[in-house]
Formats: C-alpha cells, sequence, structure tokens
C-alpha cells in the first residue's frame, strides 16, 4: 500500500481521495451539469458491459429503462434549462456510434509511477473495445472522454485538449501492459449538436513524445470542459 509521508491518518485520506479526480469546492451551474452527466453516461455506459454482474453498479437499470426515464423527463424540464440541457447531453450519447460498442470499463481510476514523472492520476471516462474504427483490428482498446464544454477551435487549445488523451493512453497501456500503439483516444463533444464535429481523435504519439510532454506539466482532467 502506497504511503505518503509527514501527513497524518486523515490527510492521508484526503490526498488519495482527491488525487484520482479533483472535485471542484464550489461547483457552478454548468460544473453540476458536467457532473450530473458524467454520472448518467457512468450508470449508462456499465449498463452496457456484456458482464451481467455490473448491473448492480448501473443501479439495477437497463439501458431501456434509462431511455424511458429520459423520455418522460424530456417532457418534464421545458422550464429548466440546466437540466434539459444534459437530458439534451444523455441523448447524444444514447443515438451515438459509442452506444452500440462493446464497454470494457467506466469511470476507472488510475494511479501509474512514470518513469521521469512520477505518480500520475487519471479517470477515464469509457474504455470501449477495438479502436476508434471498429474495423482496425490492430487496436485493443479506445479510451473516450465525453466533453461537455465548447469544442476547442484554434490549433493551440485543440493540442491542449488532445494532450489529455495522449496522458490516458499513455496510462492505460501501462496498467494494462499492452502497445501503446494498440491504444486509440478520442474526445466526444456532446455538447456538439452536429454529430460529426463531436470527436477528436488522439495524434499517434510515440511514449518518448508523451513522456516529453508530461514533463512539462499533467494536463488538467475536468467533468465540465
Amino acid at each position: 500500500q502506497a504511503r505518503v509521508g509527514g501527513m497524518s491518518e486523515r490527510e492521508e485520506r484526503d490526498y488519495w481521495r482527491g488525487i484520482v479526480r479533483p472535485i471542484p469546492r464550489v461547483a457552478s451551474p454548468l460544473a453540476e451539469a458536467g457532473t450530473q452527466f458524467h454520472d448518467w453516461a457512468e450508470r449508462f455506459v456499465k449498463a452496457g458491459m456484456p458482464d451481467a454482474a455490473v448491473m448492480g453498479e448501473s443501479g439495477g437499470m437497463t439501458r431501456a429503462t434509462m431511455l424511458a426515464e429520459l423520455d418522460t423527463q424530456d417532457r418534464r424540464l421545458l422550464d429548466d434549462a440546466t437540466k434539459a440541457k444534459v437530458a439534451t447531453w444523455c441523448r447524444r450519447l444514447a443515438d451515438s456510434p459509442w452506444a452500440r460498442r462493446v464497454p470494457a470499463w467506466a469511470e476507472r481510476s488510475v494511479v501509474v509511477d512514470v518513469p521521469g514523472v512520477g505518480l500520475v492520476n487519471g479517470k477515464f471516462d469509457a474504455v470501449f473495445l477495438g479502436g476508434c474504427d471498429p474495423a482496425d483490428r490492430s487496436k485493443r482498446f479506445c479510451v473516450v472522454d465525453w466533453k461537455t464544454g465548447k469544442r476547442p477551435m484554434s490549433s493551440q487549445d485543440v493540442e491542449r485538449k488532445l494532450s489529455q488523451l495522449d496522458m490516458y493512453r499513455l496510462l492505460l497501456a501501462a496498467i494494462e501492459e499492452v502497445p501503446l500503439d494498440s491504444i486509440d483516444a478520442t474526445l466526444y463533444y456532446v455538447s456538439e449538436s452536429d454529430e460529426g464535429r463531436r470527436e477528436l481523435h488522439a495524434r499517434a504519439k510515440t511514449e518518448q513524445e508523451i513522456l516529453a510532454e508530461l514533463s512539462y506539466g499533467i494536463p488538467e482532467q475536468s467533468d465540465n470542459d
């Protein structure tokens, strides 16, 4: 078991609780909407796993039940802009190609000791079997990071967002002990009404390139970006 030197038991407990994904102390309406969507997405992905044992983790609900509740909720949210927005994001996920893919994990937390960098933590929103292109047999897994904020426009902002995927590819390769080039990753912007603009795929960067990036800092992870 890992220990953190110089901390009391309570301080250490708080440290490890926050290391996987820092939780905002004050939630804005946008942050709260992002959190609500990610909670729904986690249950939706888990409900699609082939192992029936995960039913407990999805709240005992099937996807059909979740979608029926969403339809009922849609009719009640005409006067609640935030909840209506969350419902729209959920519907876009349910109608996306990812809803027809086989999930491996949802909201999987990892902490990896990366050589030359130190402890790096991450939380994968969802990991699916196969690559971004399901016909690509060279890929084992694809990390999908759900995004509720605005899709980046400038090349600089795009690269900054994609650095998060670079890190996720490295972490998953280390945890699963598979080659880095067998892992795909993509951002999926449920905030985009145009389905063709929702995905931003990770570049095929090498381990050396990603380690060089991480040496300058760990990419920020958030539920509402």
